[in-house]
């Protein structure tokens, strides 16, 4: 098939590339975050009485640290599919379009790095960073 044959199934053009895969990538991280964000919402429910020592504690368990480093993994993934959806649906020139999935690809990652930096810094039982950085 040449690279500029259109495929045409029942009138509806057929992707020629890879969107079957980010499609099901999508979804996939959409099914794993329905049950992380009900488990976020049972734990900001169990913590909203326990004051700062009650939200350390809730921290330290290994368990909750590493459920929210997924859910923050995971989120900031599909983050990232949808934004590349986007910038690939509205940004037409070839230059434009790359420079921006570049910037979003580096923004999701320092947000996951950062991230998971916090959530094992608070697990490990280590204060914050203190307010202005400690400057």
């Amino acid at each position: 098939m040449s690279r500029h044959t259109k495929t045409f199934v029942k009138g509806v053009k057929v992707s020629e590339r890879h969107g079957a895969g980010e499609w099901t990538a999508e979804r996939l991280s959409s099914a794993i975050l329905v049950p992380l964000t009900l488990w976020g919402l049972w734990s900001g429910f169990v913590l909203s009485g326990g004051g700062y020592d009650g939200a350390l504690a809730w921290f330290r368990s290994p368990v909750n640290a590493v459920l929210l480093a997924v859910t923050l993994l995971v989120s900031v993934w599909h983050m990232q599919m949808g934004l590349k959806v986007i910038v690939d649906d509205y940004i037409h020139k070839p230059g434009s379009r790359g420079a921006l999935l570049g910037l979003i690809g580096l923004l999701c990652i320092l947000i996951a790095a950062a991230g998971v930096f916090f959530i094992v810094r608070l697990a490990l039982g280590s204060a914050p960073l203190p307010a202005g950085f400690g400057i």
